[in-house]
């Protein structure tokens, strides 16, 4: 509770209270200090404080309606935040007075030294209501139903539908502008001011009291949920300061920020910046066209109003109709206020015993605060103070003297043991499917608005109290009305569970019921839940409907005198779940589900954090099809409609606390000011979403250090709701400092049930499992909360960490950092497209692509990690046995579901010759196949199909490469209802997992051996060339560039030894605008760039031509070039080169040797060896090949090779070999252009011209493979490069150098190469791994020095010659 020491009101309230407090403040302007409604938020000796001290105040009746001078400048503003704190001290009224009136703007006066609401962080929130779980979006949603079957229909409806379906609104700018049940000329108006201190009272002042000349509202605001600073005329900072340049009444560069660790301003907490302290207001005029009956109620029903601010950042105050409502913090949960005696309402009787008005019209009034204290508990690596109303805005009705404030609903779930109900061991039993029963456990609070008293007496332990309240009807004597509540459940297919409705009161004639007590206004009782329940997972998401009533019955003598009447219902959806933690294992329903997470930021590229609801949708469905389980609501709590999809799809949520303090890490979890605010968080988090099914666990923030404060936190949700654990990551930090995980800390149990690191080594968990774990006798789970960073092209060795943990007991998952690049999406004046990040906006400090992490892009496209992902955590594997005579083969299947069986499935295979596919067909799964078990699979259309192409043959005698190739599908229980599907209706359904088996590899076909004949070499002018029929390869002396043309068409631009590559974001460095890294051993960028791999040359070159073998070959030195190249604007180059001397930078780095031979056969067909052999004191290189060039008008693709998507070798375990067509890429599928499109294992690659026929399409297998190439390639020039080893190269085809893709910050900037298309073929690449934050690329997967070949051939085709 707060102290009157701790409790500072800020605001300035005019109108509506006839016993409000005005106090003069200058030029006889006057202010209302405090309504009497602020007496309801203090304990009675604050009352007494007040009081005192209301004589030493100037008082008026605010009936005198005076309106102060109407000002335009800043420099008469009144000041608006008053400092109670001054009229409870023992200052005189002139002081008092002073604290007031600042004529000039600004800040307070001096004389004030009592502290800024906004920067007291013991004041959470004043006239705020309790939090609770009621879902108000439904409640808007089916009030319009309502109205809309009322207007259709132009009937009146009964009295109990009316009660039933309590008034409420959506106050959205979309809602406004569609619905008729309230109305606005304006909309949404907003105006931005640099501080909270300078907003002039018109603002505030309802309609009726101004003229629209005495407000200057932002023309380019949009609309209400959205942020400010993406309003172009703040967002984007002006060349000058003229004032034009904004184009916009602001006069304000407010835009984006975006920072990690470090704080956007530079002050220390509590206090924020004093100058600058962008400061939103927002103004509704509207008006509820339902009348006051509906609203406020009647003299015998009265009714209180209250409103719904869904989310704003980061304080916001509220005014309405010139008085002041309420204010609170925490920019990511609602926050309700009572409006009842404030509300305007169209008068529809004579009553008018409530709210007496001339007006039907409300001016609403918002103003909210970029930073306050609570930003020093929102310090998430995210875009910083976006600024305003993030969340959607309702206004609703409830009866005011009896309402349904909270249900709080535990569905557990039982074991079904011979009919019996029995608690642990949660498994189902042995039946399967499993067989549950079911028990709720329900508190229930009915509430009362704060005018409406009632008579209170000494409560006796045990005691049954009914909630009954004495009361006067008009033209009645007194009478006592009881209110009590029914509780309904319905199953899934909407039938009542129980014969007849729970009634707390009759538990005598209900033996489920038990354990049942009756405090006034405080339920709570158990009941178990007649036959069976079907159970709540991630595989089956059955949702039950609760359903409470809160009926009203007057009674006389004890004897109900009328019928029961309805007056307010909640309903929440729930489902029945087990969640238990022992022997390391985190049991849901019994069983140790794998956590297959991933870590989601609220981000919209055009709406930043005002998110829309198909966004969010998008989101969850994104997910489900790629194989994701779970979510951590990264780092605070995510809007109530990601929840309810969450219980409707099927993902477990871990829903996490809106407190991260990175910047202030071990400081704010010990300060005791911070206390009350954290678990302020903590508790309103968990009251709104304590009926989702979805959510398994709670987590008490991200980087805040670990300390009292939190376990005090981890205390008060066990106390709550013990149905869930908690988490948290610092509780395993040393005790100060964020240095490496400490997981023998003692007190760690008092802050998490879960051992949830972040960003642990593959090494670092199998430790875990293998020795300290078993050696400390741990007994909770191993979830990472954080790991594979998926920074642009990254998430390399997942399938590593996966491997590891399917195979060590006690390792349970964990949740990918994170779901979604946070870009901005912006358009240059070019018109060219691309996506923003920090320091785009000219916003300092920055930590510039930091933000752009996710796996997927931020207009919702999934990165190609994704589907590495999918793949590792699809639900069922295969394995293939092809036995001893090759003409039999058992194919095994794996169920890694844990609740359900195969039967939704449905599954195709493919069989493929050379890449191409031969044959295909379609197999059900073994029926009701048990969760974790394996089957063999019977595929006899398989087996016809290998007898049909003799492949026993061919495996046997090796003349092609064989692959079986699996695909399954989701088709719901379409397989067991009527025949299996075919093949091509299977493709109209998702693809949940995949498997490929290579039966059989095989030497190179035949096509590509070199073949004898007549070549012709030459040697004139410095100049070798050697040549066959109309093909020739050129080579100058003194280098290995060499042209190879058909006559006059060149087909292949030079050749030149490669060992760099474009940085990714997260193999090589963090980022590379940050020049801070630039030394940092651990990422290797600044050592490629100090060798000079970004600019090789070749020295000491040597050629000779052979007619006897027609052959060019050159051997040469590699050098490396220091500072050859230049990279204007990244960081991370620029302050390299600038810290390194002129000496080196101008000296040449010895590489090693480089050898190159090229030949020409009788068919044309030029034929590629190179050598390469690197200092063996060279590490971690980025690659070893060669960069060739083609025409540009070669621009279709197919390629026989891993994939169809990007490869590499940390990152390949959901590729397959195959023939695909692609298109070049264009570098874009990146935020920040980086290295990317590889592929591994290339047999053989085709570019080609267009035809004007179509794209380039693969065909099926014909005859052979020479006739289906010709198939694929006929009617088009072009050419193919094929592997001639036996180890097959890597390759990328991109329009871009490597150079210049490192050279540029936003893909915006690449232009492509008008003549050539590059080629890269590599012997190695570095892998991806996941370094930027995180483990480096793992050694097995590192470059360093030593002997490479690449052994390839070019091959023409389709030119007349």
């Amino acid at each position: 509770m707060l102290t009157a020491t701790d409790l500072l009101l800020h605001g300035i309230w005019y109108g509506g209270h006839a016993n409000s407090l005005v106090l003069v403040a200058g030029q006889g302007r006057k202010v209302l200090l405090a309504p009497a409604c602020l007496n309801r938020s203090l304990e009675s000796p604050h009352k007494e404080l007040y009081s005192a001290h209301n004589s030493q105040l100037t008082t008026h009746q605010l009936n005198e309606n005076p309106k102060p001078t109407t000002t335009t400048g800043h420099e008469s503003t009144m000041v608006m935040l008053l400092n109670l704190n001054a009229c409870l001290s023992n200052s005189s009224s002139a002081a008092a007075a002073s604290t007031v009136s600042n004529d000039t703007g600004g800040d307070p006066p001096t004389t004030n030294h009592h502290p800024n609401i906004w920067e007291n962080p013991t004041v959470t929130g004043l006239n705020r209501l309790h939090p609770h779980s009621r879902n108000v979006r439904a409640m808007s949603i089916a009030y319009e139903k309502r109205l809309q079957v009322k207007a259709s229909d132009g009937e009146a409806e009964n009295n109990e539908a009316s009660i039933n379906s309590n008034p409420c609104i959506c106050l959205d700018s979309s809602s406004l502008e569609q619905t008729t049940f309230v109305t606005s000329s304006k909309g949404w108006q907003f105006r931005l001011f640099p501080t909270p201190n300078c907003i002039p009272l018109n603002y505030i002042l309802p309609c009726t009291n101004l003229t629209d000349e005495e407000l200057n509202m932002c023309e380019q605001f949009t609309r209400v949920p959205s942020n400010w600073t993406l309003t172009p005329s703040h967002k984007y900072k002006p060349t000058t300061t003229s004032t034009e340049e904004y184009n916009c009444c602001c006069n304000m560069h407010d835009p984006p920020r975006y920072t990690n660790v470090q704080m956007p301003f530079h002050t220390l907490y509590p206090h924020v910046p004093k100058d600058d302290n962008p400061t939103g207001l927002y103004r509704l005029d509207f008006t509820l066209s339902d009348g006051r009956e509906v609203w406020l109620g009647n003299s015998n029903s009265k009714r209180r109003v209250i409103l719904h601010l869904g989310g704003v950042e980061s304080c916001h105050f509220i005014y309405l109709n010139g008085n002041f409502v309420g204010m609170s913090k925490d920019s990511k949960l609602s926050s309700e206020y009572d409006i009842t005696s404030m509300i305007h309402c169209r008068n529809d009787s004579d009553d008018n015993t409530r709210t007496c008005t001339t007006t039907n019209e409300n001016t609403l009034v918002i103003i909210a605060t970029k930073w306050s204290d609570a930003s020093f508990l929102e310090q998430q690596d995210h875009w910083r103070g976006m600024g305003g109303i993030h969340r959607s805005i309702f206004v609703y009705s409830t009866l005011e003297e009896a309402f349904v404030e909270d249900i709080f609903c535990k569905a557990n779930l039982l074991q079904a043991v011979s009919g019996a109900a029995t608690e642990g061991d949660c498994d189902g039993g042995e039946d399967f499917p499993s067989r549950w029963k079911g028990r709720i456990d329900v508190q229930a609070r009915i509430g009362r608005g704060w005018n409406e008293r009632v008579e209170g007496r000494n409560i006796y332990y045990n005691e049954e109290i009914p909630y009954t309240v004495s009361k006067q009807y008009q033209d009645f004597d007194d009478v006592v009305v009881e209110y009590k509540m029914l509780f309904q459940l319905y199953d899934p297919d909407n039938s009542p569970v129980f014969d007849e409705a729970l009634d707390v009161t009759a538990t005598k004639d209900n033996p489920l019921m038990k354990d049942v007590h009756r405090r006034f206004n405080l339920l709570s009782f158990s009941a178990d839940v007649p036959g069976n329940v079907q159970a709540w997972c991630d595989e089956s998401p059955t949702l039950y409907r609760l359903e409470a009533t809160l009926v009203q019955q007057q009674r006389e003598n004890n004897t109900a005198s009328k019928d029961a009447v309805v007056v307010d219902t909640f309903e929440c959806k729930i489902g029945f779940r087990s969640i238990e933690i022992r022997d390391r294992q985190l049991l849901i329903n019994g069983q140790p589900v794998l956590i297959k997470g991933v870590n989601r930021h609220d981000h919209s590229p055009t709406g930043g954090k005002a998110v829309t609801l198909d966004e969010i949708r998008q989101d969850l469905m994104l997910m489900k099809e790629y194989n994701f389980n779970a979510i951590r609501t990264a780092h605070y709590p995510n809007d109530p409609y990601l929840y309810d999809l969450a219980d409707e799809l099927g993902l477990y949520v871990v829903d996490e606390a809106n407190i991260e303090c990175h910047g202030h890490y071990d400081f704010i979890c010990r300060e005791h000011s911070f206390t009350a605010a954290m678990l302020d968080r903590v508790q309103r988090m968990v009251i709104r979403d304590q009926n989702h099914p979805s959510i398994i666990g709670w987590s008490l923030g991200n980087e805040a250090g670990f300390a009292f404060n939190h376990t005090m936190l981890y205390g008060w949700i066990k106390g709550y709701d013990n149905s869930r654990f908690v988490q948290y990551e610092g509780a395993h930090r040393p005790e100060w400092g964020q240095d490496p995980h400490n997981y023998e800390r003692k007190d760690a149990g008092m802050g998490t049930d879960v051992v949830c690191p972040m960003y642990p080594t593959i090494d670092e968990i199998t430790e875990w499992a293998d020795e300290i774990a078993p050696r400390i006798n741990e007994t909770r789970p191993f979830i990472m909360c954080e790991y594979a960073h998926a920074m642009g092209n990254s998430s390399g060795s997942l399938a590593d960490y996966w491997k590891v943990i399917k195979e060590k007991e006690g390792l349970q998952g964990g949740f990918i950092w994170d779901w979604i690049d946070q870009g901005l999406l912006e358009v240059d004046a070019d018109g060219k497209s691309y996506f923003a990040y920090g320091g785009d906006y000219g916003e300092t400090p920055n930590d510039a692509n930091f933000n752009i992490n996710g796996m997927i892009s931020p207009d919702r496209k999934p990165h190609p990690a994704m589907i590495e992902f999918k793949k590792i955590a699809q639900p069922v594997d295969f394995s293939f046995k092809l036995h001893a005579d090759r003409n039999e083969f058992t194919i095994r299947v794996t169920n890694q579901r844990y609740f359900s069986s195969l039967d939704d499935l449905q599954w195709k295979w493919t069989l493929k010759m050379d890449g191409f596919d031969l044959e295909e067909g379609t197999c059900s799964f073994p029926k009701l196949m048990k969760p974790k078990t394996e089957e063999d699979a019977i595929v006899s259309t398989l087996k016809d199909a290998f007898d049909r192409h003799s492949l026993d043959t061919v495996i046997q005698l090796g003349t092609a490469e064989v692959h079986l190739d699996i695909a399954v599908f989701c088709v719901g229980g379409a397989t067991r209802q009527g025949r299996i599907k075919s093949v091509s209706e299977l493709q109209d359904y998702p693809e949940v997992a995949s498997e490929q088996f290579a039966l059989c590899t095989c030497s190179l076909p035949e096509t590509f051996h070199q073949r004898p004949g007549k070549q012709k070499l030459s040697e004139e002018d410095s100049k070798f060339t050697l040549s066959s029929n109309c093909c020739r390869a050129t080579l100058y002396e003194g280098s290995t560039s060499f042209e190879y043309a058909l006559d006059s068409k060149t087909v292949v631009f030079g050749i030149r030894p490669n060992l760099f590559r474009a940085p990714t974001d997260n193999g090589e460095h963090a980022v590379k605008q940050n020049g801070d890294q630039f030394n940092d051993p651990s990422k290797p960028l600044g050592n490629w760039l100090r060798l000079g791999l970004d600019c090789v040359c070749l020295d000491e070159v040597v050629t000779s031509g052979s007619l006897s073998s027609s052959s060019i070959t050159s051997n040469a030195t590699i050098y490396g070039q220091p500072g050859k190249q230049s990279y204007p604007g990244i960081a991370l180059a620029e302050k390299l080169l600038s810290s390194v001397g002129e000496e080196e930078l101008n000296r040449k780095v010895h590489l090693g040797s480089y050898k190159q031979t090229i030949k020409i056969d009788d068919k044309g067909i030029m034929y590629v060896e190179v050598l390469f052999d690197l200092n063996e004191s060279l590490t971690d290189l980025p690659r070893v090949g060669i960069e060739l060039a083609v025409p540009s008008e070669l621009k279709e693709m197919m390629f026989f090779a891993d994939g169809p998507g990007e490869n590499y070798s940390d990152r390949s375990y959901s590729s397959h070999a195959g023939v695909y067509e692609g298109s070049i890429s264009d570098s874009s599928t990146y935020v920040v252009p980086q290295e990317q499109s590889n592929r591994m294992n290339m047999r053989w690659l085709v570019l080609a011209e267009p035809n004007g026929r179509g794209k380039l399409q693969v065909p099926k297998f014909s005859e052979d493979i020479k006739s289906t190439f010709r198939g694929a390639v006929s009617d088009r020039q072009g050419a193919m490069i094929a592997s001639t080893s036996d180890e097959m190269p890597q390759f990328t085809v991109s329009r871009h150098t490597d150079v210049s893709l490192f050279s540029a910050r936003h893909v915006k900037e690449l232009k492509d190469d008008q003549d050539r298309i590059f080629i890269r073929i590599d012997a190695a690449q570095r892998g991806l791994g996941s370094g930027s934050c995180g483990p480096q690329t793992l050694d097995r997967y590192k470059v360093n020095g030593g002997e490479y070949s690449l052994s390839f051939c070019i091959k023409p085709f389709g030119y007349n010659s």
